[in-house]
């Protein structure tokens, strides 16, 4: 098996769902509705509802971790008197993706150009 076909995983940081919505459109799928024309008999692709992430193929695997939290070094107590660390959210909307072979692998690494962080120690990874 080449470099090239092996699964690769990557770990993006958008500013926000909605930048990150934007920047993974190259894996969303728009449903159409396939008529004939009647008039020039041209197949005609209406879209069907909304455009929607593909989540998992044989392909491609995306887990989106949205906010993470980390602890700020600050205890807070409950009303029971247990303490427990403060957690803040980091900056970033994350999200996870495994390629693998050479699906959508090019998209996935101008992406990671632009969004790729490289956790030393990722808040979830892949089985």
């Amino acid at each position: 098996m080449t470099e090239y076909t092996k699964k690769r995983d990557f770990y993006f940081s958008f500013t926000d769902e909605s930048a990150a919505a934007t920047a993974l459109q190259p894996f969303y799928h728009q449903p159409v509705i396939t008529s004939v024309d009647e008039e020039t008999g041209e197949t005609v692709e209406t879209p069907d509802g909304d455009p929607y992430l593909v989540m998992h193929s044989h392909n491609h695997s995306f887990d989106i971790v949205g906010l993470i939290h980390e602890p700020t070094g600050n205890m807070l107590t409950d009303d029971e008197g247990i303490e427990y660390p403060e957690m803040a959210p980091i900056d970033g909307w994350h999200v996870n993706l495994r390629i693998r072979g050479d699906y959508m692998r090019d998209e996935a690494e101008a992406l990671d150009t632009e969004y790729g962080v490289d956790p030393t120690t990722p808040h979830r990874t892949w089985l």
